[in-house]
Order: C-alpha cells, then structure tokens, then sequence
C-alpha cells in the first residue's frame, strides 16, 4: 500500500506544535524527527504533527493578533518563545509553591522559579538578544499574567491574583 505524503515539511525549517518551535531534522516516509532547540531528537507521526501545526497557524491567524510592540520576540525580530511553550511552567512553578506556602508567590519568586525550572531553562538558553534571561523570564511572566488577567487563561481557575506594586502575585486558590 502506497502511503500518500499529505503534510508539506521542509529538513531544516522551523514548525510549531503545542510544546513550541520545532526545527525538522529529517523525514522518512511518515516519520518525522525534529528537535526543539534543546539538543533531544524526537520522533513523531509526521502527518498528525502537520496537522497540529496547521491547527496553530490556523488559530493564530483567527486570533487577534497583538501589534508588533506586544509579540514576545527578541530586538533581533527571531521568536524563541510562545506563551503556549511558557504558561504551563508557570502555573507549575505556582503550584509548586503553593503545596508549601498559603501566602502569595511575588513576581520575583515566579521569575525565579521559572529561570530554575528545567524547561524554564530550555526555553531561556534559546538564541536570543543580548538581554539577560532575567530580563526575558518577567517579559514571560508578564506575559502569562496579561493573559492571566484577561480571563481568557486556561488557568483561571488554579491561582488567585494579588496586584503587588507593578507586578501580580499569585496563590493556589483554596477549594471552597
């Protein structure tokens, strides 16, 4: 049985799923192996990750897109991060700290975390500009906040906001 190739990979370029950018390192009939910047080779279905990428770029494009002065991209215009690939490590992070702590996790705490969480560090030692990953962590977390605050986060339900000067602080919200 012949195996129709539907999706339209190209070695070498750059494709987005859900966990975020990835580059493709090859493809063999329906296998595709890619690689998310971070060195592992993964291997996938390569139809079903065509379609998962399409679904992306075809909800990005249904979306308001935000003015160029709101994308997350570096001063050299190269996106290393999406706040797809970001929110779930910050709600981790919070719910970390919340298994711990009752009080309100600061947005130094949270940039912290993030910057020693594992794929924190991943995403961060991503090419980027010259500014620090200090720097990036808080334009993520703000990020995550922004979109937080909107009420059109997946996480609405997890964290209780508190304003605390410029930035939001957040706990796990206690079951009533």
């Amino acid at each position: 049985m012949t195996t129709r190739n539907t999706n339209s990979f190209a070695l070498g370029e750059t494709y987005r799923d859900r966990n975020g950018v990835y580059r493709v390192i090859s493809i063999e009939e329906n296998r595709l192996v890619y690689d998310y910047g971070d060195g592992i080779q993964h291997k996938g279905d390569a139809e079903i990750k065509w379609r998962i990428h399409c679904n992306i770029i075809s909800e990005q494009n249904s979306r308001n897109v935000p003015s160029p002065s709101q994308q997350p991209q570096s001063s050299n215009d190269v996106e290393f991060w999406t706040y797809d690939a970001v929110s779930p490590i910050f709600a981790e992070v919070i719910k970390t700290y919340g298994r711990t702590h009752k009080d309100f996790m600061t947005h130094e705490e949270i940039v912290a975390a993030f910057m020693d969480n594992r794929e924190g560090q991943l995403i961060l030692n991503r090419p980027h500009d010259e500014r620090s990953n200090l720097y990036w962590a808080g334009v993520m977390k703000a990020h995550f906040s922004r979109k937080y605050n909107s009420g059109t986060s997946e996480w609405d339900d997890c964290f209780e906001p508190m304003k605390i000067g410029q930035h939001y602080a957040y706990r796990v919200r206690t079951k009533a």
